[in-house]
C-alpha cells in the first residue's frame, strides 16, 4: 500500500509540474473563442453562408449580358441527296436526284442576349438574398449551440475537478486516521473491528476518487470535442467556480424573448421565402422580352483547305428582340401557384407552433431555474454542517471520546453531501444556460461574464 501511495504521489506531482508546460489554461470565454475557430459545425455553417452568397452572385449574373461563342466542323461522309422537280430541266412529271453541299463545312459565331423584361429575375434575386439571410441565421443558431455545449461541458469539468480535490482532502484525512488507529491497535488501545471500519471507509473514498478522476477525463474529452480540439491535446481549466449565488428575476415580457430566438426568426424568414416562391410562380404567367445579336461566318469546301487565304468565307449577322407570351401550360403554372400557397400556410402554422413551443420552454426553464436556486441554498447549508460535524467528530475521535462508528458515518455523510452539493451546483449552471438559451440571450450572458 505504501508503494502504491508513493507512486500516486509522484504521479500527481509530475502532472502538476508538467501540465502547465504542455497545456494552456483556458477560461470559459477562451474555450468558446477556440470553438468558434475550430468547431466543425461552425465551419460548415460558414461554408453554407459562403455558398448562399455565391448563389446571389449567380442570380445577378443571370441579369447581365450572356455572350456565347460557338463553332462546328462537319465532315459529310455521304452528302445528302435532294429530289428536284424535272420541270427545272424541261422534263415535267419527273424528279431529279441531286446532291447539294460540300464534303467539308466549318462555321463559327458569337451571340449576345440581354434580358429587357423578366419578372422572374427580380423574384429570383430576392429569393437568393433571403436564402443568404437564412444562412446567416443558421450561423447564429450554430454558434449559440456551440456556446451552450462548450459551457455545459466546461461547468461539468470544473465541478468534477472540484469534487476530485475535495475527495483527495477526505482521503488524506482518512489515511491519517487509519494510520493512527492501526498504531493504537498495535498498542492494544482499540479493537481490530475499529481498524477494519476505518479501512472500509478509506477504500470507499479511494474508489470514489478513482471514479471521479475517470469522470473528469471523460468530461475534458467531451469539452475538447465541442471545442474542436484534438483529444490528445492537453488542456487546463481555470479552477475558479462560477458564482453560485445567481439571482432570479422572472420577466413578464416574453414577447421580446420570442423575437430574440433565432429559430423563431428562421421560421419567419421561411414564410417570407415561400411567399417569394409564390411570386416567382405567378411571374411565369407574365411575358418576357429579350434583346439578341449574333455574328456568324462559315466556309464550305470540297477539299480540306480552310487555311488557304485565297478561299472565301461567308459571314452573316442579325439583331432583334424576342418576345415570349405564356398562353397555356396544361394548368402546370396554376398547380405550382397552389402548391406555393399551401407551403405558405404550412410555414405560418410552423411559425405559430414555434412560438407556442418557446412559451412553454420559457415557463418550464423559469421553474427549473427557480428550483435550482432554492436547492443550492439548502445543499450549501447541508455541506457546511456536514464539514463542521466531520471536523468535530475527527477531533473527538483523536481525543479518544468519539467512536469509530461515528467517524465512519460522518465521513460517509460528508462524501454524500459533497456529491449532492456539486450535482445541484451543476444543475444550477445548466438551468441558467437553459434559461438564457430559451430567452435568446445566451450569447450576451456569456459575453458579460467576468
Amino acid at each position: 500500500m505504501k508503494n502504491m501511495k508513493t507512486i500516486k504521489s509522484i504521479t500527481f506531482l509530475f502532472l502538476a509540474l508538467c501540465l502547465p508546460l504542455s497545456g494552456q489554461t483556458y477560461s470559459l470565454k477562451q474555450c468558446i473563442d477556440y470553438a468558434r475557430k475550430n468547431n466543425s459545425n461552425i465551419k460548415t455553417a460558414l461554408l453554407d453562408s459562403d455558398i448562399s452568397g455565391k448563389m446571389v452572385n449567380e442570380q445577378i449574373g443571370n441579369g447581365l449580358p450572356q455572350i456565347d461563342i460557338t463553332g462546328s466542323f462537319d465532315d459529310n461522309l455521304k452528302i445528302i441527296t435532294q429530289i428536284l422537280p424535272g420541270e427545272l430541266i424541261g422534263k415535267p412529271g419527273t424528279f431529279i436526284p441531286v446532291t447539294i453541299g460540300t464534303p467539308y463545312n466549318v462555321s463559327a459565331g458569337i451571340s449576345l442576349t440581354q434580358k429587357i423584361f423578366d419578372p422572374s429575375f427580380w423574384v429570383g434575386l430576392k429569393a437568393a438574398k433571403i436564402s443568404e439571410t437564412i444562412s446567416g441565421q443558421n450561423i447564429q443558431k450554430t454558434d449559440e449551440q456551440v456556446i451552450y455545449d462548450v459551457s455545459a461541458a466546461y461547468y461539468k469539468s470544473i465541478i468534477i475537478e472540484k469534487q476530485f480535490e475535495n475527495l483527495k482532502i477526505i482521503l488524506s484525512s482518512s489515511e491519517r486516521t487509519l494510520k493512527s488507529t492501526e498504531l493504537k491497535y498495535q498498542n492494544g488501545l482499540v479493537k481490530k473491528i475499529d481498524v477494519d471500519k476505518i479501512k472500509v471507509s478509506y477504500n470507499t473514498t479511494n474508489s470514489q476518487l478513482e471514479q471521479t478522476e475517470l469522470s473528469y477525463k471523460q468530461a475534458l474529452n467531451n469539452l475538447k470535442f465541442y471545442m474542436g480540439m484534438q483529444v490528445e491535446s492537453n488542456i487546463i481549466l481555470q479552477k475558479d467556480l462560477p458564482d453560485s449565488t445567481i439571482s432570479f428575476v422572472e420577466s413578464r415580457d416574453n414577447r421580446n424573448f420570442i423575437e430574440n430566438r433565432v429559430d423563431y426568426q428562421m421560421q419567419k424568414t421561411n414564410v417570407e421565402l415561400y411567399e417569394t416562391d409564390k411570386q416567382n410562380n405567378i411571374s411565369a404567367y407574365l411575358p418576357t422580352l429579350s434583346f439578341y445579336a449574333n455574328y456568324n461566318f462559315q466556309a464550305m469546301r470540297s477539299e480540306f483547305d480552310f487555311f488557304k487565304s485565297d478561299k472565301d468565307w461567308y459571314n452573316s449577322s442579325a439583331i432583334g428582340l424576342e418576345l415570349k407570351i405564356p398562353v397555356f401550360s396544361g394548368f402546370k403554372r396554376f398547380s405550382k401557384v397552389e402548391q406555393s400557397q399551401l407551403n405558405i400556410e404550412k410555414a405560418i402554422e410552423n411559425l405559430k407552433l414555434t412560438e407556442q413551443s418557446i412559451k412553454v420552454e420559457l415557463s418550464n426553464y423559469y421553474i427549473q431555474f427557480r428550483n435550482a436556486i432554492d436547492n443550492i441554498q439548502t445543499e450549501k447549508e447541508n455541506l457546511t454542517l456536514a464539514e463542521s460535524v466531520y471536523q468535530n467528530t475527527q477531533l473527538e475521535f483523536s481525543q479518544g471520546t468519539g467512536s469509530t462508528l461515528d467517524l465512519v458515518q460522518t465521513e460517509s455523510s460528508l462524501r454524500e453531501t459533497q456529491n449532492n452539493y456539486y450535482n445541484k451546483l451543476l444543475t444550477l449552471y445548466i438551468a441558467k444556460l437553459d434559461l438564457e438559451k430559451s430567452q435568446g440571450t445566451l450569447t450576451n450572458f456569456i459575453n458579460n461574464l467576468k
